[in-house]
């Protein structure tokens, strides 16, 4: 099974922090991104080519009521790299699902088949910053109608009538079809029962946040017994912090602790507003488990600042980490970084083809024996 090396893109720098050194940098990315949020074209352009030349395969562009518009910076990076895959953090609610295919399948068309979809169904302020009002249960009943009309708008040859409780359409067609068949891939977050049922029923990625092994084989076994027959993929969140050896590498992220709790300090003084966070999307904090899990897994960054759990080591550490996920059946993997020197970009270099190499490797097994 090939692997997908999968980074976060966001449209600025992380420098609007309480200093602009490495460190301090790198600790304002392990934490809330701080409001307003705007669009770097410099940054966009030099963080997406800087991912495809590290190796990794594709780049989601997280969303935000008050960030800059996914769909255009996405077009942006695309339009200065040559392989790099972009996959667009989508809510919906906040657009038609008839105009939101268009727009996906003319950015795969002009991109030659570059893009994806991951599908977000929001909590907190930033739905009513954009007029969105219903609640959990009406946001689900509606991403299934809203993925009903998106999928036949983005795959049927021919017009389409559609009614439900959200959207009624009448002749729903796209002269532009993408490149990718039968469409660019959609992802879903599956958190939940609902999300998990979600997922298994429209999507082709179901995608949960960074946990330990054993919790990530139950929700892959219970999305399986959900989808039946359908091919469904699976996708881990995480972050990464990588050293020379083991023991650098948690050195590091000691180091990087205290300059978090540094940037809190700082920001707890009025001068900048962190915004608001989920806490039930990191149920591994309240489960009596300490913060190494598995061999590599660390939770401490997510209790401090509730930052994506980060894989913690030299990059064979990490490397063996990411294959022990991938053995369970998990195809695509983020891996967040944030690199300030030379030394930190070629440690990311490294893991991710430590990565490359142990699959390739792994899949080459089965065929050598037949």
């Amino acid at each position: 099974m090939p692997i997908e090396l999968r980074a976060w893109l966001n449209p600025q720098s992380y420098s609007n922090s309480y200093s602009t050194a490495g460190l301090a940098r790198e600790a304002a990315y392990f934490t809330p991104v701080p409001e307003p949020v705007t669009a770097d074209p410099g940054y966009i352009s030099a963080e997406a080519r800087e991912y495809e030349a590290a190796g990794y395969d594709s780049a989601i562009w997280p969303q935000s009521a008050t960030w800059p518009d996914v769909t255009v910076t996405a077009t942006w990076a695309l339009a200065r790299t040559e392989r790099l895959r972009v996959v667009l953090a989508h809510r919906p609610g906040t657009q038609a699902p008839t105009a939101a295919a268009r727009a996906l399948a003319t950015l795969d068309r002009v991109s030659a088949g570059r893009t994806g979809l991951h599908l977000i169904l929001g909590s907190g302020a930033d739905l009513p910053r954009d007029g969105d009002h219903a609640d959990r249960d009406a946001r689900y009943r509606r991403a299934a109608e809203y993925l009903e009309i998106f999928t036949g708008v983005l795959g049927r040859d021919q017009p389409f009538d559609f009614d439900g409780e959200f959207y009624r359409v009448r002749g729903a067609y796209s002269g532009v079809k993408p490149v990718q068949t039968p469409r660019p891939p959609i992802s879903l977050p599956a958190e939940s029962d609902d999300g998990i049922a979600l997922a298994a029923r429209y999507a082709d990625v179901l995608a949960f946040h960074g946990t330990a092994r054993a919790a990530a084989a139950a929700k892959i076994a219970t999305a399986r017994a959900l989808a039946g027959e359908r091919d469904l993929r699976f996708w881990i969140n995480l972050n990464m912090v990588a050293g020379e050896t083991d023991e650098a590498a948690r050195q590091h992220v000691r180091e990087l602790e205290q300059a978090i709790r540094t940037l809190q300090e700082f920001r707890s003084g009025g001068q900048v507003k962190v915004r608001s966070i989920r806490e039930d999307r990191f149920a591994d904090l309240d489960s009596g488990a300490g913060p190494w899990q598995d061999e590599a897994l660390y939770l401490g960054l997510t209790a401090l600042s509730r930052a994506t759990p980060a894989l913690v080591g030299s990059p064979s550490t990490i490397a063996d980490a990411v294959l022990a996920y991938h053995d369970l059946g998990i195809g695509v993997v983020s891996l967040g970084s944030h690199v300030t020197s030379a030394a930190a970009a070629e440690l990311r270099r490294e893991t991710l083809r430590l990565i490359r190499q142990a699959v390739t490797v792994r899949d080459a097994a089965p065929k050598r024996a037949a």
